[in-house]
């Protein structure tokens, strides 16, 4: 009995122990946000022209194919006409290209939660990929463990890679999947498991890329239904409930289908939409600027097309006049007094102006 007693007091002391390091590490993390906060200046956001209230790119890829630009037919890194499919040469310069530029990766759900964490003077940048093509995340075999061998010059291999030289990019991208996954039937579920485990998102991209604007209420619940019901059985709890419109349609909230999008009944499974992204062209609203809605959420189509067209060059040179720029605290609006009237706080965060 004595020993009990004993074994008892040594797991309450234990527990007492745990839940006051806990609190402490509590108490440092909000010590260390203050400490943040009170170290800048009006003169600090000045000079890194802290704008929290500026634009944000969501940029939309599809296809990620092991050739040069040299090997392509079309302009700079494009597969095709459109440019929707683009070279690993390109994609390896496109991330060159924001990283030196100043950008840093958020992801997609943090955006719309308003949760961006982009250290002082950087500034947010979302990746998405469309369609689920298995040149997104090539699985080569398997190794010893049973663990997927990811193609090098696969999307995911390109980002792998990016991830280890530059630890500060905060690398990551949402993939939209249709019903055949990443088309590699052997190696999906250990796909699906991979990408959440390293920190990427998984979303849906309805079940056969249907065109909303030609279909009625079944089909359009039975296309976006099936997809989180097979995510569901896969990532339960682990993928996003944001549908990427194939084709941007429909292209207004208005349409009748979108009710379906947001709100989907599934075998007897209700599935809550919280956001629909469009094809679009250019740069979204910050989630704190009164403009914002993270319903209906415009998208930059990663092409080349020699600075016209709202193609990858021309939008980041608009970008340089209009861009979100971090105060480097997730927990503060910092903007110029100038914005500090069409700020809309809905995630109760400090505002800051100077």
């Amino acid at each position: 009995m004595k020993k009990i007693f004993i074994l008892f007091l040594i797991i309450c002391l234990i527990g007492c122990k745990n839940a006051k390091n806990d609190s402490l590490n509590e108490k440092l993390d909000q010590e260390e946000e203050f400490e943040k906060e009170k170290k800048l200046t009006k003169e600090d956001y000045q000079i890194n022209k802290v704008d929290e209230l500026g634009e944000i790119p969501i940029m939309m890829y599809h296809g990620i194919y092991n050739k040069k630009n040299s090997e392509t037919n079309y302009t700079g890194g494009n597969i095709d006409k459109d440019g929707y499919q683009r070279t690993s040469e390109a994609f390896k310069g496109d991330l060159e290209f924001y990283y030196n530029l100043g950008y840093r990766m958020i992801r997609l759900t943090d955006y719309v939660d308003g949760n961006i964490d982009v250290e002082l003077g950087k500034s947010p940048l979302i990746l998405t990929f469309d369609d689920g093509l298995s040149n997104n995340i090539n699985v080569i075999g398997l190794d010893e463990n049973g663990e997927i061998i990811i193609d090098p010059n696969s999307a995911v291999g390109i980002l792998e890679t990016f991830k280890q030289k530059y630890p500060d990019f905060n690398v990551t991208a949402t993939f939209f999947v249709n019903g055949e996954l990443f088309q590699q039937k052997e190696y999906n579920e250990k796909i699906l498991k991979w990408l959440v485990k390293n920190g990427y998102d998984i979303g849906n991209h309805t079940y056969s890329h249907v065109n909303f604007s030609k279909v009625g209420k079944e089909e359009s619940l039975n296309e976006v239904g099936s997809v989180y019901e097979i995510l569901d059985s896969i990532i339960p709890g682990e993928y996003v409930n944001i549908v990427a419109l194939p084709y941007g349609s429909p292209y207004s909230l208005e349409h009748n289908n979108m009710q379906y999008i947001f709100e989907t009944s599934y075998n007897g499974k209700l599935y809550k939409t919280k956001s629909a992204l469009r094809v679009g062209w250019k740069a979204e609203n910050s989630p704190f600027s009164e403009e914002f809605n993270p319903n209906f959420l415009k998208r930059i189509r990663a092409y080349d097309n020699n600075g016209e067209d709202f193609d990858i060059q021309m939008n980041f040179e608009l970008l340089e006049n209009t861009r979100y720029i971090s105060d480097g605290n997730k927990n503060t609006i910092v903007v110029p007094d100038s914005k500090k009237n069409i700020i809309l706080n809905d995630y109760n965060k400090s505002v800051i102006t100077y």
